[in-house]
C-alpha cells in the first residue's frame, strides 16, 4: 500500500496497555490531548485503560492485538486508518522478561521471549514503515536490572534493530528507552514516559539512539495498596503485635516465668487434657495459654 502522508493530527499507538509501562504511557498521551489507540492482547484490559484515559478527558480506543502475530499487526494498524485515516507515531512496549537462569533457560522460553520483544518490534516496524510516510516508534526494551545473557542479547538487539533502521530510513525515527527497573505505577514510572513522549517530538531529532532512563525505586508494598486496605492491615499488625506482647506479660500468663526460658527445663504447661481428643496425624491447635 502507500503510505500516508505526514499530518498534524495527535495519534499514537500504544502497544501492551494493561498494565506496567504501556498503561503509564496511555494514560500520559491521552492526558496529552493525543487520540490514543490502546493495543493489548487482552482487550479488557485495552479497554479498562482506555477507559482510564476518557474519564481522564481524553479519547481513546481499545484494539485486541497481539504484536508478535504478524495478522494481528495488520489489523491493529488497519483500525487506526479506518478510524483516524492517520498515524503519528507508535510506542511499542517491548519489556517483557525471562527471571530464568540462563543456564535452567528451556528453548520454548527463548523463543517465546524473542517472539515478545524483537519479533513484535521487527512486526511493528515494518508494519508502521508500509502504512506511515512520516512518523516515529519508539521501542521499550527489557529493563537493564535484567542481566542474564538471554535479556542482555534482547536489548541489544533492540538497539541494534533501531540504529539499523535509522540509518536506512530517514522518513521513520526509530529509538529505544531502557528503564533501570521493571514497571511499577506511572507516578514511579514518569521519567520513562516522559523520555518516549521527548523522542516522540519532531523536535529531538534524534533517531537510532538507545536511551537509558534511570527510574525512583519502586514503592514499598504497602504505599502501593489504596489506602483503605492500607488502614485494615495496620489495623490487623497492630492487633497481632497486641497480642504478641500478652504472651510476654506474665500478667495474662503466669505459668511459666521470663527466668524459665533459660538455665533450666521447662515443666510441661499446665492444660494436660488439651490433647485427650486427638490421635496420631492429628493438627492440634494449642489453647492461648500454651505456646
Amino acid at each position: 500500500m502507500t503510505p500516508a502522508p505526514a499530518s498534524s493530527v495527535n495519534v499514537v499507538l500504544v502497544t501492551n496497555v494493561g498494565q506496567g509501562f504501556g498503561r503509564a504511557v496511555a494514560l500520559a498521551y491521552g492526558a496529552a490531548d493525543f487520540d490514543v489507540v490502546c493495543a493489548d492482547r487482552d482487550v479488557d484490559l485495552a479497554s479498562k485503560t482506555a477507559a482510564e484515559i476518557e474519564e481522564l478527558g481524553g479519547q481513546a480506543i481499545p484494539i485486541q492485538a497481539d504484536m508478535s502475530v504478524q495478522l494481528d499487526v495488520q489489523n491493529a494498524f488497519d483500525k487506526v486508518f479506518e478510524i483516524f485515516g492517520d498515524l503519528s507515531g507508535v510506542v511499542h512496549v517491548a519489556s517483557a522478561e525471562s527471571p530464568t537462569p540462563f543456564r535452567e533457560l528451556s528453548e520454548g522460553e527463548f523463543v517465546e521471549l524473542l517472539d515478545e520483544t524483537l519479533r513484535s518490534a521487527f512486526l511493528v516496524l515494518k508494519t508502521t514503515a508500509r502504512f506511515v510516510d512520516q512518523a516515529w516508534v519508539v521501542l521499550v526494551s527489557p529493563s537493564a536490572a535484567a542481566k542474564e545473557p538471554h535479556m542482555e542479547a534482547v536489548r541489544g538487539s533492540l538497539s541494534r534493530l533501531a540504529a539499523g533502521f535509522a540509518a536506512r530510513d530517514d522518513a521513520l525515527r526509530v529509538n529505544v528507552v531502557v528503564p533501570s527497573r521493571s514497571a511499577a505505577d506511572p507516578s514511579h514510572d514518569a521519567p520513562l514516559v516522559k523520555a518516549v513522549q521527548y523522542l516522540g517530538l519532531d523536535g529531538s531529532g534524534l533517531s537510532g539512539q538507545t536511551v537509558h532512563v534511570e527510574l525512583p525505586p519502586p514503592p514499598r508494598f504497602s504505599e502501593s495498596l489504596l489506602p483503605e486496605v492500607r488502614a485494615a492491615l495496620d489495623e490487623t499488625m497492630n492487633q497481632e503485635a497486641l497480642e504478641a506482647s500478652l504472651y510476654d506479660d506474665p500478667a495474662f500468663f503466669p505459668t511459666v516465668e521470663r527466668s524459665d526460658v533459660s538455665g533450666r527445663t521447662l515443666e510441661p504447661l499446665e492444660e494436660p487434657d488439651a490433647y485427650d481428643d486427638y490421635g496420631e496425624g492429628d493438627v492440634f491447635t494449642p489453647h492461648r495459654g500454651s505456646r
